[in-house]
């Protein structure tokens, strides 16, 4: 038989002594990739009530199989009987066992967002494909845990059942697509489309709302001050102060302004405000469900440029809040820093509201999500993500961190390119002096 660590030759059309291998319960392939949350196998009779064609044969996609520290996943090729060709599925697996040694509250956030993503594809993709939203489908969603409900553990058998729990998904692979990062003007509106027509599916829709709040997120986004918690507010001073020295000499008269040396003091103390501007329920005007986490890696864009759709993907942070949130963090995260100066930042953003009117298509929603309203939610949307640019992503910051992870596409180009940083810096002091203004007139 083949190997169980090799990726390229692992087929099962047959069992080692050559005799024929059908829907059955037998393994579909001897692989730990395909070992299921309870240590069994997913054989080819589950395989096949999951795609609704009798699988008889399962490859794994050379090159496929990632194994991260909070997930492992591959792609595997299904062959399908009566000449019905094949068809390529992804799994994800997001198993306890396999995470790094975490305290009982870490371990429990980290599958919580993994049960908020199975909970998002099993429960909301086909309300969104009946509302004509193309997501990836996932065909099996499989939630082992129970005891994830449990806050503090009585004894070690919630522990026990915990850390051996899960969530397994098999689901649509996106063939001819890409991911990239940073992104081009013309990708970002490729991002901000899909976007925008995922908001518009959930826009002040008050029931799919109240059920996202408590099935999924209740505000969305990783960076949410109720989420993050009042204490990583004081390291904003520290992290600005190390900030300020070792980026000095790339722009000594803007860095050393007042109100920029006072830049992390004056975040702080908007951020309370900022964090309640961008709170809102189910029933309130504007509010639909966010990504969350709308970075370039979490969008694929389509193989065939701004002919094609992109496809958002990585729901673990969905939540009800404003679409805006997501443009925020998106632009400043993804978007290569040309792509936003001049006008181009403003002409993302009403790109981003015009196609979001254009799905909803509701005489009311156009008429009250103006560009002003539009506009003034990106730039609170910008602020609370600053909050938790400097009070984490900032520490520590140096020109030589940057470059050690300039080509890593998973983090934010404001903390891995020094353009990109001084640009955000600016947007994030302009920001502040309108809201400063806005406050004092109060």
């Amino acid at each position: 038989g083949a190997s169980l660590a090799g990726v390229g030759a692992l087929r099962s059309g047959a069992l080692d002594d050559g005799a024929p291998r059908h829907a059955s319960s037998a393994p579909a392939l001897q692989h730990d990739i395909l070992a299921d949350i309870g240590g069994g196998l997913l054989d080819y009779e589950r395989l096949s009530d999951a795609v609704g064609a009798k699988v008889v044969g399962v490859e794994l996609v050379p090159g496929s199989e990632r194994r991260w520290p909070q997930s492992h996943s591959a792609k595997l090729r299904l062959e399908l009987d009566g000449g019905e060709g094949s068809k390529v599925v992804f799994l994800k697996k997001v198993a306890a066992e396999n995470m790094p040694d975490k305290s009982w509250s870490e371990l429990r956030r980290d599958l919580a967002s993994a049960r908020i993503e199975a909970r998002f594809y099993k429960e909301f993709v086909p309300e969104f494909a009946d509302r004509g939203l193309r997501l990836l489908r996932a065909f099996l969603v499989e939630d082992h845990l129970s005891d994830l409900e449990v806050e503090e553990p009585d004894d070690d058998a919630h522990e026990t059942a915990l850390r051996s729990g899960g969530i397994l998904m098999l689901m649509e692979s996106a063939e001819d697509f890409v991911q990239e990062s940073p992104l081009s003007a013309e990708q970002a509106r490729l991002s901000l489309g899909a976007l925008a027509k995922m908001h518009a599916a959930a826009w002040q829709d008050p029931d799919m709302l109240s059920r996202a709040s408590s099935r999924l997120n209740p505000v969305s986004s990783y960076w949410a001050l109720r989420l993050r918690g009042r204490e990583e507010l004081g390291r904003m001073g520290e992290n600005w102060a190390r900030y300020l020295e070792a980026f000095k000499e790339h722009d000594p008269e803007f860095l050393s302004r007042p109100e920029i040396v006072r830049l992390a003091e004056r975040l702080e103390r908007m951020a309370p405000w900022v964090s309640q501007q961008m709170t809102v329920e189910p029933t309130d005007p504007f509010a639909t469900l966010a990504h969350g986490d709308y970075k370039a890696m979490n969008v694929f864009l389509p193989l065939a440029g701004p002919h094609g759709e992109a496809l958002p993907l990585d729901f673990q942070w969905t939540g009800v809040g404003l679409g805006m949130s997501d443009v925020a963090m998106h632009l400043s995260h993804s978007v290569t820093p040309t792509a936003l100066r001049g006008d181009g930042e403003r002409e993302l953003v009403e790109f981003y509201r015009r196609t979001l009117l254009d799905a909803v298509r509701d005489e009311g929603a156009s008429a009250s999500y103006t560009p002003e309203v539009a506009w003034r939610h990106y730039r609170l949307g910008v602020l609370d993500w600053a909050r938790m640019v400097f009070s984490v992503f900032f520490d520590g910051a140096s020109p030589e961190k940057f470059s050690a992870r300039a080509s890593n596409p998973n983090v934010g180009l404001v903390y891995r390119d020094v353009s990109a940083s001084l640009d955000f810096l600016r947007r994030v002091d302009a920001c502040l002096r309108d809201f400063e203004t806005e406050n004092a007139t109060r």
